[in-house]
């Protein structure tokens, strides 16, 4: 099927439903979002076929990890919030969207506060930040090195500014600068980086112990698994 390209429109909302955080694991990285269709028709661009999340998440749902049935639960959520939050603010729209065999709204009809001045950041050219796919690869490592220290330490333990602001140290960015500031010709130092901290968690070592090495996807894999 050929991809049909979702329009500004559309994508403004989709930001506006998730509230630029990723419904599954509360990533707020939301200039490296992607745009998953729920029935996998990339030619069916209704507002209730599409979710906005990260790239981690999106590969969870590709890969099964993520279910249909969790995937649908999450999406009939965040509609049933979004357009009841902003039933008094905005204006009349018509749609036949649905969601497993839910329809979205009542008679079809839903309220929507349509804001035309969603902003996101710029990364400057040559910054890992302006590659796409080379910070979606980032942001999935950083992931991959969250859920280790999870369950080393327990989510309630973590402290997820602490990693993020070693590595700002490191590389010798200004408060107000992201990782995905690095430039672009640093990317392979910056992966190995990361990488090598994973290695060294608890679960890590655990994992060799019982004779499994593969903690995370290299970047070659990762890019055969995005672009499959």
């Amino acid at each position: 099927m050929r991809r049909k390209t979702i329009s500004q429109k559309m994508k403004m909302l989709l930001q506006q439903e998730v509230e630029s955080i990723c419904p599954f694991c509360n990533s707020n990285d939301v200039d490296h979002f992607q745009f998953h269709h729920i029935d996998e028709n990339p030619e069916n661009n209704t507002i209730g076929n599409i979710l906005m999340l990260c790239p981690t998440c999106h590969s969870k749902i590709t890969k099964g990890d993520i279910s249909l049935a969790t995937v649908e639960a999450k999406k009939q959520g965040l509609l049933n919030k979004f357009y009841k939050k902003d039933k008094e603010m905005g204006k009349i729209i018509n749609f036949n969207a649905k969601v497993g065999n839910a329809v979205v709204g009542d008679n079809n009809k839903v309220t929507l506060n349509i804001k035309k001045d969603v902003k996101k950041s710029k990364y400057p050219e040559g910054c890992i930040g302006a590659a796409n796919v080379k910070a979606n690869y980032i942001s999935y490592l950083i992931t991959r090195y969250h859920e280790y220290k999870e369950w080393e330490v327990g989510k309630e333990n973590m402290n997820y500014a602490i990693f993020q602001s070693g590595l700002k140290k490191k590389y010798k960015l200004g408060k107000t600068r992201t990782i995905y500031h690095v430039p672009e010709p640093r990317f392979d130092e910056l992966a190995a980086d990361i990488q090598e901290r994973i290695d060294r968690t608890v679960l890590a070592n655990v994992k060799r112990s019982k004779g499994q090495h593969k903690n995370y996807e290299t970047f070659e894999e990762y890019l055969d698994e995005t672009q499959s």
